[in-house]
């Protein structure tokens, strides 16, 4: 008597079927230890330097070779600023210019500012500059050239000239001061003194110490 064998093909069915079953937990296995293996030789990335705390004398940004312009809301220029280097620091909130020019222009009294000076100083709210070494500043009521926005202003605030070593210009309370030796020219006229308290508001100009005057004869009219 013979004893029937199982078909070949229908056992290997099974296993497949029975293999079949653990096929996914198989694949999920081999991409764990896959992605587990490139972990392991990937180098891990370099820690970020701790970059140490500004000194009180050294500064957050430099500049060099600007020009810095501030508008006001309307779109005209309120104010310029250039020079070869700017150095500000945070430590004193206090912004340092080598070489400076500056151009303010104030539009409640129409008079435009320029300064020169080898060093300019200011604080971040730019409400008080002073300025040292070879320092000119020229305050006239209108940019040159500009007829249509003198007249009335200006006999009243005619244009004037500070010469000197030193000069701190306070915007907000509209003052020019130095305690050092400073010449003023208005017109051909010159004035000479030791301190300096000039009050733009006012049209004032208070001279202290040596004070020496070369004024030039007018005509009437012209007075």
């Amino acid at each position: 008597m013979k004893v029937a064998r199982p078909d070949l093909g229908a056992r290997l069915r099974r296993l497949w079927d029975q293999a079949s079953l653990y096929l996914p937990v198989l694949l999920m296995g081999a991409l764990a230890l896959g992605s587990y293996a490139i972990v392991q030789r990937t180098p891990m990335p370099a820690a970020p330097t701790p970059q140490p705390p500004l000194t009180q004398g050294q500064p957050d940004t430099r500049l060099q070779h600007f020009e810095w312009h501030r508008y006001r809301a309307d779109g005209t220029r309120e104010l310029t600023l250039r020079g070869r280097q700017l150095d500000h620091f945070p430590a004193s909130r206090d912004t340092r210019v080598l070489d400076a020019y500056l151009l303010r222009r104030d539009a409640s009294s129409g008079v435009q500012t320029e300064a020169w000076a080898r060093t300019l100083h200011t604080d971040d709210d730019r409400r008080t500059y002073r300025l040292d070494g070879a320092v000119r500043v020229v305050r006239q009521t209108s940019a040159p050239g500009s007829s249509a926005s003198r007249g009335a202003h200006e006999k009243a605030t005619p244009r004037l000239t500070f010469e000197g070593e030193t000069l701190t210009w306070l915007t907000q309370e509209r003052l020019l001061r130095s305690d050092q030796p400073v010449r003023i020219t208005r017109g051909a006229d010159t004035l000479l003194g030791n301190q300096l308290r000039y009050d733009e508001a006012r049209g004032t100009l208070d001279l202290q110490g040596q004070v020496r005057a070369t004024l030039v004869a007018r005509r009437t009219a012209d007075q």
